[in-house]
């Protein structure tokens, strides 16, 4: 899972996870597929308008769709396409700034190498061994493309969630928990995320270490032996007694 840190205009920095390059087949897949409709759909309609078949005008309305839609989507949407939308992708600038036209531009102006002429080839060698996750477009525009769903963020469907299982705060076993702040909180559970997907001895150093300081900050008389569950009773109830 990679990240990228981005220093917003506000001076704030925040996580963001890059979208992996798996991600970012499927949303052009099913851009290419929606490309594909709109062609057929335009083509038919100039085969009933016009009797006689004007191959060179079909030919032309292809060769708009293929070239303009990605732009298009992408100004119209702001960062998205139809498929990174579907994908819960989006694409922001590196250095915080927003996103502007010429940004975009460059990024559709390379498309006919990245993607078209080298069949994605080039694209997806890029993607794969950049550690932004950039291809050319990208690092012409100082663009990268993220997730916008962030798996160390809290959802609205968490908190929902939460507090069906505490309606009354006497559930609460831990009630200092308020004395973290968000980013500690955040950081527990992007701990917990990591030793998810790779169970191994470093990790499982950090949660040891990570839950000797919080048995110390929240004064607790004994180290709790569960200590993933301890960690994800933690993220529970800073989020019911903070919202």
């Amino acid at each position: 899972m990679q990240t990228i840190e981005i220093n917003t205009a506000q001076n704030v920095k925040i996580d963001y996870e890059l979208a992996g390059l798996r991600h970012r087949i499927f949303a052009f897949l099913i851009d290419f597929l929606l490309m594909c409709v709109l062609i057929f759909i335009l083509a038919t309609l100039c085969n009933l308008i016009f009797i006689d078949k004007n191959q060179l005008l079909i030919d032309l309305i292809a060769f708009i769709v293929l070239g303009f839609y990605s732009i298009f989507n992408e100004i119209f949407f702001k960062g998205q396409s139809l498929g990174k939308k579907a994908m819960g992708l989006k694409i922001i600038k590196t250095n915080g700034a927003e996103l502007e036209f010429y940004d975009l531009f460059c990024r559709w102006s390379t498309r006919l190498i990245d993607i078209y002429l080298s069949l994605g080839g080039i694209a997806c060698f890029l993607i794969s061994s950049n550690k932004n996750g950039q291809r050319i477009g990208d690092l012409i525009a100082g663009t990268c493309v993220i997730k916008t769903q962030n798996s160390y963020q809290f959802s609205l469907n968490d908190i929902e969630k939460l507090n069906q299982r505490f309606v009354e705060n006497d559930n609460l076993k831990y009630p200092l928990v308020k004395r973290l702040s968000e980013q500690d909180v955040l950081l527990i559970k992007k701990l917990l995320s990591r030793l998810k997907e790779y169970d191994n001895k470093a990790h499982k150093n950090a949660l040891d270490e990570m839950v000797l300081k919080l048995a110390s900050v929240l004064e607790l008389k004994e180290i709790p032996t569960d200590k993933e569950k301890f960690l994800n009773q933690l993220i529970s109830e800073y989020i019911i007694q903070t919202r």
